[in-house]
């Protein structure tokens, strides 16, 4: 009896170990298969070439700006201001280029993810469209950060679009988009 006891233990110990390694072994085969066929499951860094560059070039906001309201727009002189304070995210209204170019400045500073995004979106029939290459990734240290979006349309609608991806903190800061009509 004793025997028997041992051999099914055996058996089941060669079993489980057994069954170890094939899901090991699955796993092994599912990252390859996903490899090849160009996918991956690891996560996906930041698109680091549109990191905005740090300048000492200050934002001056226009004379009456309410800079502690949670969200504001303004346009003054051919540059549209925003203003946000404890927001995640948040659309301007449409607006046009001078030019086939917009230069935005941007701050920021929050508690929890150390970037924020301001992205332009082309208004079309039904609703928006992405520009493509248009984010910015700005760092939420307070420091002015800057980036260009080239090649626009000057008889198109744009809006600018500011989101912070955290479910817990919000974002306050403001930016400065040059080149608009206005």
């Amino acid at each position: 009896m004793e025997r028997k006891t041992k051999m099914k233990r055996f058996f089941a110990l060669v079993l489980a170990a057994a069954l170890t390694l094939s899901l090991a072994g699955c796993e092994s085969i599912k990252n390859g298969v996903a490899s090849l066929m160009g996918f991956s499951n690891t996560a996906q860094e930041a698109d680091t070439e549109n990191w905005a560059a740090a300048t000492t070039d200050p934002i001056m906001l226009p004379e009456g700006t309410d800079s502690t309201a949670q969200w504001a727009n303004v346009v003054s002189n051919g540059t549209l201001y925003g203003i946000y304070n404890g927001i995640w995210k948040r659309n301007t209204g449409y607006f046009q280029v001078a030019g086939d170019t917009l230069t935005i400045t941007a701050c920021g500073t929050a508690e929890g993810v150390q970037e924020y995004k301001l992205a332009l979106w082309k208004k079309v029939d039904g609703g928006a469209q992405y520009v493509d290459g248009s984010t910015g990734y700005i760092r939420t240290d307070g420091t002015n950060y800057r980036y260009t979006i080239t090649g626009l349309d000057p008889s198109a609608q744009y809006r600018i679009t500011v989101s912070y991806d955290s479910s817990r903190y919000y974002l306050y800061g403001m930016f400065a988009a040059e080149g608009i009509v206005g």
